[in-house]
């Protein structure tokens, strides 16, 4: 038995083998001396790209602009929705969305409309299939049942430079 207790390594040699191993904390390529970079902090580096985004975006990015345009949707089909458009239009220009373009074409004001028809049609080729479908829609919509001969003028030729377009015409 004496012989065995000879042969079996102390706790310090099993720890020295483990410091010379390579396997055991081996770095990955690259300088021997440099430290590994741990995992990253996704949630930390999610915050970095928003606020980087926001600082783009200039006044659009600041927090009293989502608050306008909360309200701005918030109030869709209330008495203070032009009201609202039109503080959100002259405080940051046309909205940049679809969407929201779409909603301002409820308002029924003449200036607006004829600008937000503009602003579609120029940004109508970066838009998703489904969202050019809904531009397509809402023009042809007005084309047809608006109170304004003007907007169902302009909306009618909106529709047919779309449609050519999408055509290739």
């Amino acid at each position: 038995m004496a012989d065995y207790d000879n042969e079996r390594p102390d706790w310090r040699e099993l720890d020295r083998r483990k410091d010379r191993s390579g396997f055991y904390g081996r770095q990955e390529k690259g300088e021997k001396g440099a430290k590994r970079e741990g995992p990253k902090n996704r949630w930390q580096s999610g915050r970095v790209k928003e606020a980087l985004d926001r600082l783009f975006l200039g006044d659009k990015g600041t927090p009293e602009h989502d608050k306008l345009f909360s309200k701005l949707h918030n109030s869709y089909g209330t008495g203070s929705f032009l009201r609202y458009v039109n503080t959100y239009t002259k405080k940051y220009g046309l909205p940049d969305d679809a969407p929201t373009l779409l909603l301002i074409l409820d308002t029924k004001d003449e200036g607006v409309m004829t600008a937000v028809i503009e602003k579609l049609k120029g940004i109508y080729g970066s838009l998703q299939a489904r969202q050019q479908e809904d531009v397509r829609r809402k023009l042809s919509i007005l084309s047809m049942a608006d109170r304004s001969q003007k907007i169902r003028g302009q909306a009618g030729e909106a529709l047919e430079e779309l449609n050519k377009a999408a055509h290739g015409s």
